[in-house]
């Protein structure tokens, strides 16, 4: 039987093949590992602020206030140079005290925040970053989250259907607000990074993040700073996660009150939140005990709560978040600047 044989153009466009898919796999296997670093080296990083309805004076001015500490480290710590920073205030009182630090301050309403967002699709490059940041108050409506703002309020279907064109690397959503959690996952794609505030389930009272998250950035916090907490040797979006959720459940603890509000993060795109804050919470102190008989029978446990706590009050920092299908990963490449001592 006569053995036919394969021209020897046929052979080098086979062999040509076989090396390409090798080489495109290895590509591709290449910029997933790789995605931390180039979206820390992103050319240029926008960020949008929205504050929804104040709803009284105490909340503005606290609003207010931490806006104003988001102006300035939003430059310091956030790499964004004040032409990228798009503020939508709550009201007009709240507009007027901002513009003498940021001229261009808008209202934030239905419009103007998904005109902000269609602006960012539009102008975006792939290789730019945008940050979006959520101020304010919600309330459940059936199985919606409404965003209380001047106007027509806005649900998380809505907001991201006016998200949902943007398309450059880094992607961070960070929304503060109640009623947050529910937001997660109409938001979620691939390669985008969403925080809220709360689980998606009935936590419907105001917030501590917003106001936590302004102060680790600016260094007033009354527990934590921003530094390198999962001891990766980086400075990155994660250490600023985890350490505005320490804050707030210390704020929380320091007023001997039930935390009404648990974190969510969610950067592998799954759309399903997780507290990966959690093992880095500090234990919580065990109640002091009043019986005298007690006290008597243990004298070295009352000679060390003398000397102070324990050291096992403070919980060991868990394993560093390595693959990318947990969340939590890809927020430990979003690199930050390090804050003025």
């Amino acid at each position: 039987m006569k053995v036919r044989r394969l021209p020897l153009l046929v052979l080098l466009l086979g062999c040509c093949a076989a090396v390409s898919a090798i080489a495109g796999a290895s590509a591709a296997a290449a910029e997933r590992d790789a995605d931390g670093d180039a979206a820390a080296s992103v050319a240029n990083r926008r960020m949008l602020i929205c504050c929804g309805l104040p709803g009284d004076d105490r909340h503005r001015e606290q609003m207010t206030a931490a806006i104003e500490s988001l102006i300035t480290t939003s430059q310091t710590v956030l790499g964004v140079p004040p032409e990228r920073l798009t503020i939508l205030a709550g009201d007009e009182v709240m507009q007027t005290a901002l513009q003498p630090l940021h001229s261009a301050t808008g209202i934030c309403t239905r419009e103007t925040l998904e005109t902000a967002l269609a602006d960012a699709a539009e102008t975006l490059k792939p290789s730019d970053a945008y940050w979006v940041l959520m101020i304010g108050h919600s309330h459940p409506y059936g199985m919606e989250s409404q965003f209380n703002v001047s106007g027509r309020d806005i649900n998380q279907s809505q907001f991201a259907q006016a998200a949902a064109a943007i398309g450059c690397r880094e992607q961070v959503f960070w929304l503060t607000q109640p009623l947050s959690g529910f937001w997660i996952k109409p938001l979620a794609r691939p390669g985008r990074i969403i925080m809220t505030a709360t689980e998606a389930d009935l936590e419907f009272t105001a917030t501590e993040m917003p106001y936590a998250l302004a102060a680790v950035l600016d260094g007033s916090a009354d527990t934590e700073s921003l530094h390198d907490i999962d001891g990766d040797g980086t400075l990155s979006l994660l250490d600023l996660y985890l350490a505005t959720n320490i804050e707030v459940t210390a704020r929380f603890r320091a007023i001997d009150r039930l935390q009404t509000e648990h974190a969510q993060l969610d950067d592998n795109g799954d759309g399903r939140g997780s507290e990966v804050q959690q093992p880095y919470l500090p234990v919580e102190p065990e109640e002091e005990t009043t019986d005298a008989e007690n006290v008597a029978d243990e004298p070295e446990a009352s000679a060390a709560a003398e000397d102070g706590p324990a050291e096992s009050q403070t919980a060991a920092n868990p394993p560093l978040i390595q693959s990318q299908y947990l969340d939590g990963f890809r927020s430990r490449y979003v690199l930050l600047q390090k804050p003025a001592s």
